[in-house]
């Protein structure tokens, strides 16, 4: 290492240190737009699975009433109690899964998004879990913890400022 005018210069034969790149051009931040559009062909997806697994719940609610004898009000509200949960399960379900697993869900999958750590590293089931849930928060908030991708210059909404997580572009296969 050499001074030049009070500055000191790095040799340029150093080796650098790869701890200190933060993100290479190839993780950019997926923006407000391209994350909605991925949003709404995993809602499409869910909104199918969930519909499928209701159908499946309440013709097995049904057909256990229909052999007890009757279709009574306790068989009403064990039927109306299962299809909620499985509209309010399937979602945190369907998301901790997919991002988990790969970062990726189906609708991510299709844009050549991924979520990962704010650190660059995979994502765990912890941190997906933790994603999912708190999801629920920037929705409760009527959309606003949403509409901090499109405001704040690392485009993470609440979800991903509380799970640590941040969603980026992948790079078009060459």
């Amino acid at each position: 290492m050499g001074t030049v005018s009070d500055v000191e210069c790095c040799d340029s034969a150093a080796p650098i240190d790869s701890a200190q790149i933060i993100a290479g051009p190839q993780e950019r931040k997926a923006g407000f737009w391209i994350r909605l559009a991925a949003w709404i062909a995993d809602l499409t997806c869910l909104f199918l699975i969930t519909m499928a697994l209701t159908f499946v719940a309440l013709t097995t609610i049904y057909l256990g009433g229909q052999l007890g004898g009757e279709i009574n009000d306790q068989v009403i509200a064990l039927a109306g109690y299962t299809s909620a949960a499985i509209v309010l399960f399937s979602g945190v379900v369907y998301f901790t899964i997919f991002v988990g697993s790969c970062g990726q869900t189906p609708g991510k999958m299709l844009f050549r998004l991924k979520v990962v750590r704010v650190d660059g590293q995979k994502i765990t089931y912890g941190k997906a879990l933790l994603r999912s849930l708190c999801w629920m928060l920037s929705l409760l908030l009527f959309g606003l913890g949403f509409l901090m991708i499109a405001w704040t210059r690392q485009k993470r909404a609440i979800h991903d400022m509380l799970a640590g997580t941040s969603v980026i572009r992948l790079q078009p296969p060459s």
